[in-house]
Order: structure tokens, then sequence, then C-alpha cells
């Protein structure tokens, strides 16, 4: 990967410096499955000849695709920070779409090949709208497990294993009395739950071990998880999110961190619950359908689930 940051007309101080080298980080981390050599990373901030303000502009070159941002602060770390949050905003939104494609062209090849004719096109679009969500879902979990210490870091590949969930929802037939979109995330859930079972069972018995370095590993598994616009996303549990100061830029990460953890301890209803609802954007009613309870019970638990996030944050 190519990296090149470029200032113009103002004097990059040292945090402005940390605060690129950190957020450039993170984005490496977010593009596992590509060469790394196949991206280069562009990052230019210039200070407005008009005014006290900074733009940032950022230039993501993937194989597939270009992706650029562009963010207005009055100082310039506040600047590149909107600008990198843009940048995984819409990475997330790129791997989804990848993942969808890719799981589109195998399920039509082998209906081809099958000659079955998909004549509800409705089912299509219903499951493509649900994928990034239910993708999400699966993502955080197994994070949560390996956290948790209930897995360990090489048991399960987050990719693949997402591959697998949506190769059986395809697969399964669905109830006459089961909405789709209830549907794929009840069928994900059931999957996820199975796996995560039979591996403790079998790390269990084989009193597998994993290192400190493959745990460490995984701790940044949360820069994976694209949020939907219209979901709480997880600063809302942390200080404001107008905060660009360097120094508490660099605590908020750490409290991010901090912030998944806590999700990770919670009971593990009351975090299906506030994942699913607050994070992931199924309504209550889809989470009850999946989870085999109440609207008013997610909304219960939910609730439950923040007043105990905020107490172990603050």
């Amino acid at each position: 990967m190519s990296i090149k940051i470029q200032n113009r007309k103002f004097e990059p101080s040292q945090s402005y410096e940390k605060v690129v080298d950190r957020q450039s980080r993170k984005i490496l981390k977010l593009l596992p499955t590509f060469p790394i050599d196949a991206f280069d990373l562009n990052v230019l901030t210039e200070k407005l000849v008009r005014g006290s303000q900074y733009v940032t502009s950022i230039t993501l070159n993937l194989p597939q695709r270009t992706i650029k941002v562009e963010e207005t602060e009055d100082n310039p770390v506040s600047s590149v920070v909107r600008a990198f949050v843009e940048l995984r905003r819409r990475i997330g939104r790129f791997k989804s779409q990848l993942t969808r494609e890719n799981l589109w062209r195998k399920q039509k090849a082998e209906s081809v090949q099958e000659n079955i004719v998909e004549k509800d096109r409705n089912r299509e679009l219903t499951i493509d709208e649900n994928l990034g969500k239910v993708e999400n879902y699966i993502r955080r979990e197994i994070y949560y497990e390996v956290v948790n210490g209930n897995i360990s870091p090489n048991s399960i590949d987050p990719n693949s294993f997402v591959n697998e969930v949506f190769m059986e929802i395809f697969a399964r037939p669905r109830p006459e009395d089961r909405y789709l979109d209830h549907w794929v995330l009840t069928v994900a859930r059931q999957v996820l739950n199975k796996r995560i079972s039979e591996i403790e069972m079998r790390e269990l018995d084989s009193h597998i071990e994993d290192s400190p370095g493959s745990r460490k590993q995984w701790e940044d598994e949360y820069l994976n998880f694209f949020q939907p616009d219209e979901s709480l996303h997880i600063s809302d549990l942390l200080q404001d999110s107008s905060i660009f100061d360097p120094e508490q830029l660099l605590e908020r990460d750490e409290a991010e961190s901090r912030a998944q953890k806590a999700i990770a301890a919670l009971p593990v209803d009351l975090r299906e619950a506030f994942v699913l609802y607050s994070l992931e954007g199924f309504t209550s009613e889809e989470v009850a359908m999946a989870t085999e309870t109440t609207p008013d019970g997610v909304l219960e638990s939910v609730e439950k689930a923040r007043a105990i996030l905020k107490e172990d944050l603050f």
C-alpha cells in the first residue's frame, strides 16, 4: 500500500501527524482482503485562502473502485478526522456491496446449473437489503465471543463464515408464516449460535489456548463493522461526538475500544437485543421474531443494556 500525506499552506503539528498516522492504520485494518500492493491512499489537507478553515481530501484507490471524500472544518485535526470517518463509512458500504455481489453471483450460477428459475424478484431484493446488517451482527458476535475468551481467535474466519451463513439462508426453505427479512436474521442467528457452541465444546475437549498476539489482533476487529446511517453509533454512548481536540480524539479511540468490550461483557440476551436493535438497525418486531420474544421485551432489554453500558463507561 502506498500512503501519501500532503499539507499545504500550514505547518502540521505533532498532534496532527499523530492523528493522521493513527487514522491511516485504521484504514489498513479495514482492507484485509485486498493485496497490500493493490491500493494506495492519498491524504491532502490544505488551509483555505479565505478565512481560517481547513479542507481535507482523501482518495483511496482500490482495484474495483476509487473512493474520494472531502471535509472542511475550522482546524486541520477535525478536518482530517471527519474525512477519515467518512472514508471508513464508504469502505464499509463497498465491502458489503462486494459480499452481496459475490453471493448473488454464486447463487445464480447454482440456480442455472439446477435449472431453477427465480420467480420472485422481491426475495432477492429483501435479502440484499438485510445482508449488510446481518453481516455486521455475525462479525460482532464472533468478536464478542473471542474478547470474552469463549473461543480462540483462530477458531473461525469471519469472512468465510459470513459466506457460509448466507448460503445457508439461500438453501433453507422459508416457512409461509415468516416474513423474509425476519427469516434471514433468524437463520443467521441459528447457524451462528450452533457454530459457536460447537467450537466451545471442541476447544474445551482439546484444551486449546490462544496466544496473546492472536487475541490482540482480534481486538481491532470491530473496525470492520459498518454501522447504517440511521443506527445508534457506539460514540453516542461516549463523550460528545463533536470533540476534535487531538488528545481527546486519542482518548476517544481508546474509549471506543472499551465500549466494544463493555458490550461483549453484557448478558447475552441484553447484548443481542442491543446490538440488533441499536447498532444494526433492525426493528423491535424483527428482533423479537428472530429471538422468540416480544417487541416490548426487546425494548426493555435494550434499555437495560444501555443503563449497564453508561454505568460502566462513565
